[in-house]
């Protein structure tokens, strides 16, 4: 009795989730139907917002609450945290400064510091702009221990990022090791913007966020931003609505459902001339699993094959095409984005409950969707 009475609320609610899509087709509601209900209910969360693009159509999907409790469903305006996905936009600025002749992907980090700060090297081998967007400068995850009561995402400030590289001994040679660091690419955002003349936050929107119409993308939300956002839940701290300019090239990245559609389809847009040169490199394979001589903190939404510039790779298995794919958590929230290079299908999906066990099974459905869009 159990089962089917589980089965009769994922159809009630599949058919009612219909309400907060726009330009959806038959065939994108068809393919997210039961699954993603069936995600936000396995997620435990409050609320989850899903975007599914393909080809020129979009599906955006609020369910639950914004916060729990509050009755007031998510919808592609709701205010949500990126997280780590925040670092695909700081490899898209590198990417598409190099294309542009403003920098080289080979650029040394020193290049980009201060006169008084001698960047860590081993041996002869200096850190690249491209070792810190492959996670491979031989960095930590993190400069330290998070302070007590530190506000999610205020922390490190910049000139305690620097202040630690400037002491720091790197164990091994850049490019030899893939190690996940979000320390890494805030140094990145520090090192384009001193390439660019202008803070992150300017070089963001004058080439991302402006561009691509994204108007709730960015690291300093409004009050009335603030008023749409969605209250996190689970492990950490949920953190209040503020300025988060201190990891904008890591992790402090504010956006919603709508803002990430235009997202997608930017990323799905290879052949379009205008954008085809700045992909290219964003998309492009720097370092294989193989040939590093490890590869840690990257298989928590399926195993790594390979590292774009901030996207991680997973290759074609099965029934499931090649993938580029980022997450992202903290705060109260966690989101997954990914899509199949060449054929027009992406997916992102945030909930705002922090729980590891769960994304796994969130991110796996995800790309079990993207496959049913786009078999091999």
């Amino acid at each position: 009795m159990r089962h089917v009475q589980s089965i009769a609320l994922i159809l009630c609610l599949a058919a009612a989730s219909g309400r907060a899509a726009r330009a959806d087709t038959a065939l994108l509601h068809e393919a997210a139907g039961l699954t993603e209900v069936a995600m936000w209910l396995d997620s435990g969360a409050p609320g989850m917002v899903l975007v599914v693009a393909r080809g020129q159509e979009t599906l955006v999907h609020g369910y639950g609450e914004t916060t729990k409790g509050n009755g007031k469903e998510p919808d592609g305006r709701s205010l949500l945290r990126l997280g780590s996905i925040s670092k695909v936009f700081t490899t898209e600025l590198l990417a598409g400064m190099a294309s542009l002749g403003a920098l080289r992907l080979t650029d040394p980090l020193q290049q980009y510091a201060a006169a008084a700060v001698t960047v860590p090297r081993f041996g002869d081998r200096m850190i690249t702009l491209l070792d810190l967007a492959t996670h491979s400068a031989g960095l930590p995850r993190e400069i330290g221990e998070v302070p007590a009561n530190t506000i999610p995402f205020t922390w490190p400030t910049k000139s305690e990022r620097w202040s630690f590289l400037a002491g720091y001994k790197l164990p091994w040679a850049p490019g030899t090791v893939a190690a996940y660091s979000n320390v890494g690419f805030d140094l990145l955002a520090d090192a384009l913007a001193d390439a660019g003349g202008k803070d992150y936050p300017s070089l963001l929107r004058d080439q991302i966020s402006g561009p691509l119409g994204m108007v709730d993308t960015g690291v300093a939300p409004t009050r009335e931003q603030c008023d749409r956002l969605m209250t996190g839940s689970g492990l950490g701290r949920p953190g209040p609505c503020t300025d988060t300019s201190a990891t904008e090239g890591s992790g402090g990245l504010y956006s919603t459902g709508d803002d990430m559609a235009l997202w997608l389809h930017h990323n799905l847009a290879e052949s379009d001339p205008a954008v085809w040169p700045t992909l290219a490199l964003a998309h492009a394979v720097y370092r294989e699993r193989q040939a590093v001589t490890a590869a840690i903190g990257f298989d928590e939404a399926g195993m790594m094959d390979g590292l774009a510039l901030g996207w991680v790779v997973m290759a074609a298995h099965g029934h499931t095409p090649l993938i580029l794919q980022k997450s992202g958590g903290g705060g109260g929230f966690m989101s997954y984005i990914a899509f199949v290079p060449g054929r027009d299908v992406g997916v992102f999906v945030v909930v705002n409950r922090v729980d590891f066990t769960m994304f796994s099974r969130l991110s796996a459905a995800a790309n079990e969707l993207l496959a049913s869009l786009a078999p091999r």
